[in-house]
C-alpha cells in the first residue's frame, strides 16, 4: 500500500515537471511546430495525463487521514465548489478554444481586468481551493498525497510562468506582479 502511494505522489511529481518542461518557451522553440498544434497536443497531453493520474489514484486502496464529519464535509464541498467558480470565471477572460489550441492564438494581451485585477493567477488559486475542498470531503490518504503535490508544484508553476509573462510583457507584467497578489486577495489596501 505504502508503495503505490510512493508511485502516486512520484506520478504528480513527473506530471507537474513535464507539464512545465512543455510549457516553456525554450521546448516550444526546440520542437518548431505551429502555436496552434502545440497548444492542441500540450492541452491533450495534460488533460490525459491528469486522467490517467486520478484513474490510478482512484484504483489505490487508501486509508482515511482523517475521520470524516459534518464539518470538513461540509467545508470541503463549499471550497470545492468555491474552486471551481473561480476557474469558471478565470476563464471568461479567454477563448477555451483558443486555450486548448482549436483556434489560433491573436495578438497576447496582457489580462488584468475581471478576477485577474485582484489575484494574478486565479486558475492555480481554483484549483488549490478544488483540491483542498477535495481533500476535506473525502479524507483518503491519496487525496492528501494530490494536495500535496499541488502545494509543491505552485511556487515552481508560478516562477515558470511569471518568467515566460514577463519576457512578453515586460514592465507592464513587472507593474501588475507588483500590485496583485499571486493567489489570495487583498482585502485591505496599503495606505
Amino acid at each position: 500500500m505504502l508503495n503505490d502511494h510512493l508511485i502516486f505522489f512520484a506520478c504528480w511529481i513527473a506530471y507537474y515537471a513535464l507539464h512545465s518542461a512543455l510549457a516553456s518557451t525554450w521546448m516550444k522553440s526546440k520542437l518548431s511546430l505551429n502555436a496552434t498544434i502545440y497548444r492542441f497536443l500540450f492541452s491533450t497531453f495534460s488533460t490525459l495525463g491528469l486522467m490517467a493520474i486520478l484513474l490510478f489514484g482512484a484504483s489505490i486502496y487508501s486509508p482515511l487521514f482523517i475521520p470524516p464529519n459534518p464539518i470538513s464535509f461540509g467545508l470541503g464541498m463549499f471550497l470545492a465548489a468555491y474552486g471551481i467558480f473561480i476557474v469558471k470565471r478565470a476563464f471568461r477572460n479567454y477563448s477555451f478554444t483558443t486555450f486548448i489550441g482549436l483556434k489560433k492564438e491573436g495578438t497576447p494581451a496582457l489580462k488584468i481586468d475581471g478576477l485577474q485585477s485582484k489575484i494574478r493567477h486565479p486558475l492555480y488559486t481554483g484549483t488549490l481551493l478544488l483540491v483542498l475542498g477535495y481533500v476535506l470531503f473525502n479524507p483518503l490518504l491519496v487525496n492528501l498525497i494530490s494536495l500535496i503535490a499541488v502545494l509543491i508544484y505552485l511556487p515552481f508553476g508560478i516562477h515558470y510562468e511569471e518568467k515566460k509573462l514577463i519576457q512578453l510583457f515586460g514592465s507592464e507584467y513587472m507593474d501588475y506582479k507588483k500590485s496583485v497578489p499571486a493567489l489570495v486577495p487583498r482585502f485591505f489596501k496599503n495606505q
